[in-house]
């Protein structure tokens, strides 16, 4: 099973930096997870949020505030490379959870293509996973056309060829991009099943945003899931994996906790690969228990743990 760096292994350096990167490299890790969105000028920049995030970002020089949050939307990348972004916040939520991170002063918000050229330099076979970030609820909009097209703009230009993997929760933009450039690895995300449940999100599940969580429900119980591209698991007898292999997909990139031996068996049925993602996942039984139902990866914060 591959260890894949979640964010570029977020318990260790703040997440989505280059010292990031650059640490689950040294690792060992055999990729690393990263998020993509599109500043205001139309640049590819890796940030997990759609806003600054207060727990890790200073604007020229001064915390950004928790109650005036700048969508990276709104600002020009030149305005965002004034944010470093390399320690965490005394105090808050985040500094807490990720207790173990190496704090890095000066670390900037990266470019997409500044990621790709670090991976060239300093290894020939790490691979990056690039989750495309687009609000789900407003999938229906196709919301992801233009960050698709430049992240594949960008990972042709630089040449790095296929040690590249798409993912998202939109699995709209996985069909796209795989209609734009043939060949294209695609591994379909998943929330954690829970959150389309009736009850209340399980205490050692992630927690979602409650509001999020009730308009995400609400479309789900009404059939208006858009997120799934046209393949809602719904419409197919065995579910997930058969929707995915329908769409074209490579492999279900679902939550940890729902890796089950139903749906491994479910995968191997469609000859579907299979992927686990986590937050701050600790727990080295959970990762045996994954890896014994055959998961071809896990997406980890802490990838130097089980890199051997």
């Amino acid at each position: 099973m591959l260890v894949i760096a979640h964010r570029g292994g977020g318990g260790l350096r703040v997440e989505n930096t280059l010292a990031a990167f650059g640490n689950a490299i040294r690792l060992g890790a055999a990729g690393a997870e990263l998020d993509v969105r599109l500043s205001a000028d139309g640049e590819v920049v890796v940030h997990h949020d759609a806003c600054l995030n207060p727990a890790y970002c200073r604007y020229r020089g001064r915390w950004v505030s928790r109650t005036d949050r700048k969508r990276i939307a709104d600002l020009a990348y030149a305005e965002l490379r004034e944010c470093d972004i390399g320690r965490r916040r005394t105090g808050t939520r985040y500094a807490d959870k990720f207790d173990l991170v190496q704090d890095v002063d000066g670390e900037r918000i990266p470019l997409l293509r500044d990621v790709v050229r670090l991976v060239k330099s300093e290894s020939d076979r790490f691979f990056l996973v690039i989750e495309i970030k687009t609000p789900v609820l407003q999938a229906a909009s196709q919301p992801w056309r233009t960050l698709v097209d430049k992240t594949l703009a960008i990972v042709e230009t630089e040449g790095l060829g296929d040690r590249f993997t798409l993912c998202s929760f939109d699995w709209g933009a996985l069909t796209y991009a795989m209609a734009q450039r043939p060949g294209t690895t695609t591994w379909f995300t998943t929330q954690p099943l829970s959150w389309y449940g009736d009850a209340p999100a399980s205490e050692v599940d992630l927690q979602p945003v409650t509001a999020s969580l009730i308009k995400l429900r609400t479309k789900y119980r009404m059939g208006s899931a858009p997120w799934f591209g046209g393949y809602d698991p719904r419409d197919f007898s065995d579910g997930y994996a058969e929707a995915i292999a329908a769409a074209g997909g490579h492999a279900w990139f679902m939550y940890h906790r729902d890796y089950s031996s139903e749906h491994a068996s479910a995968l191997l049925r469609h000859g579907m690969g299979g992927c686990a993602w986590s937050v701050n996942l600790r727990d080295p039984d959970e990762v045996r228990r994954v890896a014994s139902l055959g998961a071809d990866a896990i997406c980890l914060d802490y990838p130097g743990s089980y890199t051997a």
